[in-house]
């Protein structure tokens, strides 16, 4: 990677069919996009099931995981690649938080804080979010966030005492991905 690379941090869930194949095959996909280096061994979160959040009640539940890529793509060149892969993996968007069977959010991109009609970075609710947090507090505790100013890990702990009900469970441990034959 040249020596303006980045480090992101992507969120990626699914809840509809195989949906730990379907986070498998989204993180073989952005591997393997030019301009992006990942490392499975270091640069996956494990996965957790989740209850959806702001979705109709009697939606299937997520499977989320966070991965850490390194990247000279720019944040919109970037967020058009995670685009192209949900449309490759038939993610459909009809409306605001359905069920998909894939959804890649750009989270964090360095200490890169935008907001334009396009994106808002740092992701606006990542840190309201515990599907989000558990599994980045999983991979990177100590990461600050660029403008709350406070640790992943502070902000997962509030999180879990201001939303105790969320339903985070953890399914799988950081090799999740290796433990695919087809992938390994």
């Amino acid at each position: 990677m040249p020596n303006d690379a980045v480090h992101v941090y992507l969120g990626i869930g699914s809840n509809l069919g195989d949906r730990l194949a379907n986070l498998r095959a989204a993180v073989h996909a952005i591997a393997a996009t030019t301009s992006i280096s990942l490392n499975p061994t270091g640069d996956l979160a494990p996965v957790y099931e989740t209850s959806p959040v702001d979705a109709k009640s009697g939606d299937p539940p997520f499977l989320n995981t966070v991965v850490r890529i390194t990247t000279d793509l720019a944040p919109h060149a970037l967020l058009r690649v995670t685009m192209a892969i949900e449309g490759a993996m038939g993610r459909v968007r009809r409306q605001k938080n359905e069920p998909r069977t894939i959804d890649i959010d750009i989270l964090l991109y360095g200490d890169l804080v935008l907001s334009d009609g396009a994106m808002t970075l740092p992701h606006p609710r990542m840190h309201e979010r515990r599907f989000v947090l558990e599994p980045l507090v999983a991979l990177a505790p100590h990461l600050i966030h660029p403008v709350l100013r406070r640790s992943i890990r502070s902000l997962a702990d509030q999180a879990r005492a201001e939303y105790p009900n969320d339903s985070v469970n953890l399914i799988a441990g950081r090799n999740w991905y290796a433990a695919d034959p087809a992938q390994a």
